[in-house]
């Protein structure tokens, strides 16, 4: 297994366009952008300014189109974020770490089917019908990975690792290497949820928790039966 992994890594950064892709920022062009400083919404183009521990930030909001994103998942995948195919499909992305305990426990459920996850003051039993969207691959999960269990950067390692504790083969596992993503996005509890249309464009988007996301992606698919 680590010799595999080894040779890929190996192989993935003598391909410059692969590496330059993968280690490219995400400009946040200020003030007025998502990311950038703000005091009041009116400072922000898409008018949504939200106070956070390091102070006030745009943030991502209804209809706010999301970055491309380049990593590698744990089937050793080129991904683009952009690139992706939903193939008409609902993407539900998730930002977290592997320090993150309710992130394990979401994984576990996903992954084992474990329990523990409905002891949650958070949890409520109709989420249910969101592991069999996802199961039945008519929404996609992404998992974004951005600190290890040192709570150092997260790597391709820590996304083979995520994999083999919690080998989801429904949930695309990719790690945000130099926290570009983490930037933009900018979660303050995790996991943090953002719900996106087939565009990639956000439909509901909250920098802690999952709650309104999945509440929101639950109300879509209901209308839609």
């Amino acid at each position: 297994m680590y010799y595999v992994i080894i040779l890929f890594l190996n192989f993935i950064f003598t391909d410059d366009n692969a590496h330059d892709l993968i280690n490219r920022t995400i400009d946040i062009e200020c003030p007025g952008n998502i990311g950038c400083e703000c005091s009041m919404s009116d400072d922000c183009l898409n008018e949504n300014c939200l106070r956070i521990p390091k102070g006030g930030f745009c943030m991502p909001t209804e209809g706010d189109k999301f970055p491309d994103f380049f990593s590698v998942d744990q089937f050793d995948n080129l991904f683009s974020l952009n690139d992706l195919n939903t193939s008409g499909k609902y993407v539900l992305l998730e930002m977290g770490t592997t320090w993150c305990a309710p992130c394990n426990v979401l994984a576990n459920w996903l992954a084992w089917n474990d329990n523990e996850i409905e002891n949650k003051k958070w949890w409520k039993p109709e989420y249910k019908k969101i592991k069999d969207l996802i199961n039945d691959n008519k929404v996609i999960l992404i998992t974004v990975l951005y600190e290890n269990e040192n709570r150092d950067n997260a790597n391709y390692e820590t996304v083979y690792e995520w994999y083999e504790n919690f080998p989801d083969e429904h949930t695309i596992i990719i790690s945000d290497n130099n926290k570009e993503l983490h930037k933009w996005y900018k979660p303050t509890g995790i996991p943090a949820f953002t719900l996106l249309d087939s565009n990639m464009t956000v439909i509901s988007y909250t920098n802690r928790g999952l709650n309104t996301p999945f509440d929101k992606l639950l109300e879509l698919t209901h209308e839609n039966k």
